[in-house]
């Protein structure tokens, strides 16, 4: 099984139209900040469990930080009996992004100063923003290199095979070398720039992946169908 894990450059924001949500579209309002599922057949990380001829799951979400990133991750592993055929990839976002528990969840929280919040929490958003100094964002930089290493050695230990990478790095960076221009003038980029990543991150994962590939028969269930059915009864 392919995992992908991320903020809105795995999720596949902008893909369709210019949502960043599922909720974005009237159709999926019940669906919340998952990632538009009709996007998801766009995006690298399917691109690459179709040409492996793997399952596939988007845990993925627009505006994640990297402390829902490595939770919800976390969270699947654990869940995930068999693990000998599991391949992770994850994108970590910009380090500043948070996660406040709210109620019975989580909330995510970036440096825009613009963040709808909890009314209760207003404030405290407000001073925190203030706080996100240069100072601080290196801090957090660390912080998270450190983290995700540590992640990566846990993955190692249980033998799971993964891939990171930062999309404010080596996504982007790539993306731009290579020619590729965001969509809808903003930070998000299209179809073609995710066959892109796909195609440049394949190699490197066949290298990984101990399952027999076969690149000529596509999957005989569509992933799409098995993201609508797990929404199934979501939809009002």
């Amino acid at each position: 099984m392919i995992y992908v894990n991320g903020d809105s450059h795995s999720a596949g924001a902008e893909l369709v139209k210019d949502y960043c949500f599922a909720a974005d579209d009237r159709r999926y309002v019940s669906w919340g900040s998952r990632a538009h599922p009709d996007a998801i057949p766009h995006t690298f990380g399917y691109k690459i469990a179709q040409a492996l001829n793997q399952p596939f799951f988007m845990d993925a979400e627009s505006a994640s930080s990297n402390a829902r990133i490595l939770r919800t991750s976390q969270k699947f592993i654990n869940q995930t009996q068999d693990k000998s055929k599991l391949f992770v990839i994850i994108g970590w976002t910009t380090p500043e992004r948070e996660e406040w528990q709210y109620q019975d969840g989580y909330i995510q929280i970036t440096a825009s100063g613009i963040d709808s919040v909890p009314e209760s929490m207003e404030e405290e958003y407000r001073e925190w923003v203030v706080k996100q100094t240069p100072e601080e964002f290196k801090r957090k930089k660390q912080l998270w290199i450190q983290k995700s290493a540590q992640f990566s050695a846990e993955l190692d230990h249980q033998n799971i095979k993964h891939l990171f990478f930062r999309t404010q790095l080596e996504y982007r960076e790539y993306l731009t070398e290579q020619g590729y221009q965001t969509v809808n003038g903003g930070h998000h980029y299209g179809i073609d720039a995710h066959t892109a990543w796909f195609k440049h991150l394949l190699p490197q994962i066949q290298a990984k992946y101990s399952t027999k590939t076969d690149l000529t028969q596509p999957s005989k269930r569509s992933i799409i169908t098995q993201v609508k059915q797990e929404f199934k009864g979501l939809r009002n």
